[in-house]
């Protein structure tokens, strides 16, 4: 590859770039990485947000409600993008509104603490080899977050539509990287995206929960470099 790819990481819910630290580190030979935080209360809104800050082409990478908001970029800016990683993600609208109204609601009444200790054990494979030191990176994150974030992050999850359509003839370089254990979009929904794309690379990691990149950093790196590596800058 003759030069670096222009990557743009777009992190999950209450996650910032020490979600993405390992692999930008490990991927400066052949990436420019920018990771982009963006917290709106819509999709929409923060797809504009994205799409303001990003290079003109560029390969888009996003984990959880990340990739939602992924989708939403390629939804509306198809033609910029050169390769597409998604981890976590569902494609469709919130298949529990009310629980997700539920959350936001805990969060105004004063439990923020509660609901981010419950968001985050289930995010983390348990029995994974970094799970400990997983759990206490997105804690931390979810700390800097702050309950305002969440809100308006949430809510952009909650009104998100479905994007299912966006795979529907897309052509360029697509990793799919999940874990094993993700219990919030499991592997077979990987391969139901998979089943829509024309070369997928699927990743599906053992012992690993909804956050390879802190639970699996290695593989989850030499992952993201052969894809990266059959993308073309220019």
């Amino acid at each position: 590859m003759s030069a670096r790819v222009p990557l743009v990481l777009l992190p999950a819910l209450l996650c910032d770039e020490e979600l993405y630290r390992a692999q930008v580190a490990a991927i400066a030979d052949l990436a420019d990485p920018l990771v982009v935080t963006v917290a709106e209360p819509s999709v929409a809104t923060a797809a504009a947000v994205v799409l303001s800050r990003a290079p003109e082409r560029f390969a888009l990478a996003g984990t959880s409600a990340g990739g939602n908001l992924a989708l939403e970029v390629l939804a509306t800016a198809r033609s910029r993008v050169l390769g597409l990683w998604l981890t976590g993600v569902n494609p469709g609208a919130s298949a529990d509104p009310a629980g997700t109204r539920r959350l936001s609601d805990r969060v105004r009444a004063e439990e923020y603490d509660k609901v981010v200790d419950e968001l985050t054990t289930r995010c983390i494979h348990a029995a994974g080899p970094r799970a400990a030191d997983a759990l206490s990176t997105l804690r931390g994150m979810a700390r800097r977050a702050g309950p305002e974030t969440f809100l308006r992050q949430n809510e952009a999850m909650l009104t998100r539509p479905d994007r299912w359509a966006v795979f529907d003839g897309l052509a360029v370089p697509t990793l799919l990287l999940w874990g094993r254990h993700d219990q919030f979009s499991s592997p077979e929904r990987a391969s139901a995206i998979a089943s829509r794309l024309r070369s997928p690379q699927l990743e599906v990691l053992d012992n690993c929960g909804h956050l390879p990149t802190l639970e699996h950093p290695d593989p989850t790196t030499l992952a993201v470099r052969a894809w990266l590596q059959t993308i073309s800058a220019t």
